[in-house]
């Protein structure tokens, strides 16, 4: 796929860094340019400003501050204007948005130790992404979208059931490693 290699990112250490998942998340997103975009968990802000970039109006928030606080830089740095909060996911957001993106950390950390937040995705991998998508419907426009991704390391049959149960999958792209298989996922509410 063809990144737009006008931007510029420097990474905070400690920051989600663009990987695998965020590429094959670009791949599947389509967008017109005058979209209302929400990133939760924007890391490095690179999803965030790839939009912006496009043309959208962008909020972008993270449970890091050092996440926003590199995004925020990212931006400065290229020119782009975004908006960015820290925040727990949906907590204290009010609105709705036409396009909500989410590369959630999917990793399964199944001793319950401590984990780095970037990575940690619950004993069986899908606790954050379980969440948004059962919370994500509430901000999403009539006719929206939601892009996130997900991995063959999580059960996927609870991931499956919970989109089959509530929104329309529109488009699936995967890529498979040595150690998993990722897939990243377009849906529209039901």
């Amino acid at each position: 796929m063809d990144i737009d290699p006008e931007l510029d990112i420097e990474i905070e250490d400690g920051v989600y860094s663009p990987s695998d998942d965020t590429f094959l998340l670009l791949e599947i997103m389509d967008l017109d340019g005058d979209e209302n975009v929400l990133e939760i968990g924007c890391g490095s802000g690179f999803i965030s400003l790839y939009c912006a970039l496009k043309g959208c109006k962008v909020m972008s928030v993270d449970i890091s501050r050092k996440a926003i606080e590199n995004t925020l830089c990212n931006a400065h740095r290229n020119g782009l204007d975004i908006d960015a909060a820290v925040m727990d996911m949906f907590s204290g957001l009010s609105g709705r948005w036409d396009v909500i993106i989410f590369n959630p950390p999917y990793l399964p950390n199944e001793n319950g130790l401590e984990f780095d937040h970037r990575w940690d995705g619950g004993e069986k991998g899908d606790e954050a992404l379980i969440r948004f998508l059962s919370e994500a419907q509430k901000y999403l426009k009539e006719g929206g979208y939601v892009y996130t991704v997900f991995s063959d390391r999580a059960p996927l049959e609870n991931i499956e059931a919970l989109i089959d149960k509530r929104y329309i999958l529109l488009r699936t792209r995967s890529k498979t490693f040595s150690f998993e298989t990722i897939y990243a996922v377009k849906l529209k509410k039901k």
